[in-house]
């Protein structure tokens, strides 16, 4: 329920000539009503980005640095023809560690072997091509696949049209108690805003793990709707 406080300051002169303010004291605050109120705007994202990992392991450190590259160099030769010209694909990270093995608590691990970890990120400018994406990632050697994380090409304007929303329904608010109160809206003296994006439930959780394996068909994937709110706190002055 949105949070109502109304305000209204009286200020009382004593007799004239015997009463003025004191030196240096605040001169009295205009009547006010101080409202919050949340408007939103409901949109279907058109941007996705995904995390994609490729892991290999060996015996050495060398060995496991030199296959990864390897089966890198293959995922991106076969990825890059199904990217859009707009699509963006860069290196997140990359992690080379032993693998440890561990005998009996008194003993000190031994290195049995070495894994190697390249993160790639792809961002796809048009979501249908997003099932294509994930399954040519995952027959090339795609060992983990996160997303896919939604994203919005107006994303400016649809926070716009959130606050406009929010400040639209405050100022309604503020008018209703202004007339319950005898009083009209004078003007507005002070808004502050914040901005929250709701997404589907579930978004940018894992998304699937891989091990090398075709997918048996195509990777469907529904989009859904997000929700960009926008809360808003405005004080309108108020007067008889």
């Amino acid at each position: 329920m949105p949070r109502i406080i109304l305000s209204f300051f009286l200020v009382a002169l004593a007799v004239a000539g015997l009463s003025r303010p004191s030196l240096g004291a605040d001169p009295p605050s205009p009547p006010s009503i101080s409202v919050d109120a949340e408007g939103k705007v409901v949109a279907t994202p058109d941007l996705a980005r995904l995390t994609l990992e490729l892991e290999t392991q060996a015996a050495t450190a060398a060995a496991a640095g030199q296959e990864n590259a390897k089966q890198t160099d293959a995922m991106l030769k076969a990825l890059k023809p199904v990217l859009g010209p707009e699509d963006k694909l860069r290196t997140l990270g990359y992690r080379l560690m032993p693998i440890h093995s561990y005998k009996d608590k008194s003993s000190p691990p031994e290195i049995k072997g070495y894994r190697a970890v390249n993160q790639l990120e792809v961002k796809v400018m048009e979501v249908p091509r997003l099932g294509t994406v994930i399954d040519t990632a995952m027959k090339n050697g795609a060992t983990r696949v996160n997303g896919p994380y939604w994203s919005h090409s107006r994303l400016e304007e649809l926070q716009r049209q959130a606050a406009v929303n929010a400040l639209e329904r405050a100022r309604r608010l503020a008018e209703a108690l202004a007339q319950a109160a005898g009083l009209k809206i004078k003007g507005v003296d002070k808004i502050s805003t914040g901005i929250r994006i709701i997404a589907p439930r579930g978004a940018g959780e894992n998304y699937l793990m891989a091990k090398a394996a075709s997918p048996p068909s195509p990777t469907p994937i529904e989009v859904g709707e997000e929700e960009i709110k926008a809360h808003l706190q405005a004080v309108f002055l108020v007067s008889p």
